[in-house]
């Protein structure tokens, strides 16, 4: 018995098709490495006074993961999935960013006829809907994460982030019907102490919901997000509060290869302290162009309008000051692709982001928020492989 789970783990390991781990069951290896050198410029920072300009790896969305399923009879399975940081890199091992055994999408779940019923750590219904009109990704220099949403920085239980992958999690997906699909989740306030730096911690919950149609070249979608109790300043005096976000996109793809898509997303932070708000709105419009053959151009613009509201601060990307302006920014990226192969690539980019003169939007997770009305930018030689 022990030399057959030891002949059926290493034929695993090699990538052998069609090992069977139980009766009708099986566990799939997969995963993306992603590998970018870059030369950024980050401006005016105080952690990067005399080293504004510099070169650094980056390897955002990498991930390994163990994926499994097992029919159960009468159209039911169940099926578990345990996805983790895979950063070549090193930086996310040092840093702890999501470097822990299943500190991506993960969980266990039933699906069948009536849709997939699952719980575990997931990206939020609106992240997952949304995915399917940007052509990067909300992290590294081309992200428009923080732009478009406030992605949090320091990990899924960061306040102010909706699009956010969210721990302790019920999640719904409706089976396609004819190309109508919806999600739903909810979180329990397991993380209400750490997800609130309040003297007197509330009970931090989601909710998100979601829903897209896609019919040939034509795909529309749009999703809701509620955070209550979230404390999204860090504020010790926090008291509660009921954040909101919806956003909304479409694309069309044009003669089979050029894939255009836009993007509109607003947020509302209420009660940040007591009787104070904060809102935002942001849109973008973005390009995937397969040109011919192995080569590939990716284009995007996102931009971040005027916060209004009497909150006057910091919350995550976002800077309140009383709706008086100078808060809106823009981020611009271009990059070229060669496709050796169906999984492997290499690309060279450039990306920008141009603040106004209060606001300091960084590039997503390359280093510190510039000072007010400073920019930052890069030049990207990357490598993707997906197995």
């Amino acid at each position: 018995m022990k030399k057959k789970l030891i002949a059926v783990a290493v034929a695993g390991a090699l990538g052998v098709p069609g090992v069977a781990l139980a009766q009708a069951s099986t566990v799939q290896i997969y995963g993306t490495l992603v590998l970018n050198y870059q030369y950024v410029n980050l401006g005016n920072a105080s952690p990067t006074v005399g080293k504004p300009k510099l070169d650094m790896f980056n390897s955002h969305d990498a991930n390994i993961g163990f994926k499994g399923e097992e029919a159960l009879g009468g159209g039911i399975s169940a099926w578990f999935q345990c996805e983790s940081t895979m950063d070549v890199s090193g930086k996310s091992a040092i840093a702890n960013d999501g470097a822990q055994l299943c500190g991506r999408n993960s969980a266990f779940g039933m699906k069948g006829g009536f849709g997939n019923v699952y719980a575990g750590i997931w990206d939020t219904p609106m992240k997952i809907t949304m995915g399917a009109y940007r052509p990067f990704s909300t992290s590294g220099a081309y992200g428009m994460g923080q732009i478009m949403w406030n992605e949090a920085t320091s990990g899924p239980n960061t306040g102010a982030g909706f699009t956010r992958r969210q721990t302790n999690t019920w999640n719904y997906a409706s089976p396609n019907m004819s190309g109508f699909q919806v999600n739903g989740q909810f979180s329990t306030p397991n993380e209400a102490t750490s997800q609130t730096s309040a003297t007197a911690a509330q009970k931090a919950r989601l909710w998100g919901l979601s829903a897209s149609y896609t019919n040939g070249p034509l795909s529309v979608g749009g999703g809701y997000e509620n955070h209550k109790n979230f404390n999204p300043a860090s504020q010790a005096t926090y008291t509660g509060g009921d954040d909101k976000g919806w956003s909304v996109g479409g694309a069309y793809t044009f003669m089979g290869k050029i894939k255009a898509s836009l993007m509109y997303t607003d947020m509302k932070y209420s009660d940040i302290t007591p009787g104070k708000d904060l809102h935002q709105k942001s849109y973008g419009a973005y390009m995937d162009w397969a040109i011919a053959g192995p080569h590939r151009v990716r284009a995007g613009w996102s931009h971040a309008k005027d916060t209004s509201g009497s909150y006057v601060g910091n919350v995550n990307q976002f800077v309140g000051n009383n709706g008086a302006g100078g808060t809106d920014a823009d981020l611009f990226s271009l990059q070229y692709a060669f496709a050796f192969s169906k999984r492997t690539e290499l690309n060279l980019g450039y990306s920008t982001v141009n603040n106004g003169d209060k606001a300091r939007y960084r590039l997503q997770t390359l280093g510190p928020s510039p000072n007010p009305g400073d920019k930052q930018d890069a030049w990207v030689i990357g490598a993707k492989h997906t197995f």
